[in-house]
């Protein structure tokens, strides 16, 4: 299997402006996974969380949060690129007033992961109008890169 990206990154600084109960906001890259075959040419299915301990979706506070947003990011996984339609694989919670470096992971989890994969934003406490993440797929001890 390739994982072909730049730096398997979903989001690099990305401000996150929403309002409660408005939609989530997709990171700005989404990867493809392509398509597996085992060594006699049947389609297999994806299992990116598999292994020692697999891979991890790291989320990071990169500028600070405001004193009354709580945010929710989740991971998806989605046989097309609208990652957001597809199938929650697990979420984390920045609590209020989340400063810079402020880092939650969440594990993939082994068996099924779709073809596409992605993350959202939500906040569901009060309107958003500064705060940036960083989120990016690797292992959990890694930190960004630029």
């Amino acid at each position: 299997m390739a994982i072909m990206d730049k730096i398997l990154q979903f989001s690099d600084a990305q401000v996150i402006s929403n309002g409660s109960g408005s939609a989530a906001v997709a990171g700005t890259d989404v990867f493809d996974m392509s398509t597996m075959k085992n060594a006699w040419g049947t389609a297999i299915t994806n299992d990116i969380g598999e292994g020692n301990n697999g891979l991890v979706f790291n989320w990071q506070v990169a500028t600070a949060v405001e004193a009354s947003v709580i945010m929710i990011c989740k991971a998806y996984s989605h046989t097309t690129s609208a990652i957001a339609s597809g199938t929650l694989l697990g979420s984390v919670t920045f609590p209020a007033a989340s400063v810079a470096g402020t880092k939650r992971s969440l594990r993939v989890p082994s068996g099924t992961v779709n073809r596409w994969v992605g993350v959202t934003y939500s906040n569901t406490v009060d309107d958003a109008a500064t705060g940036a993440y960083d989120a990016w797929l690797g292992l959990d001890t890694e930190t960004p890169t630029k």
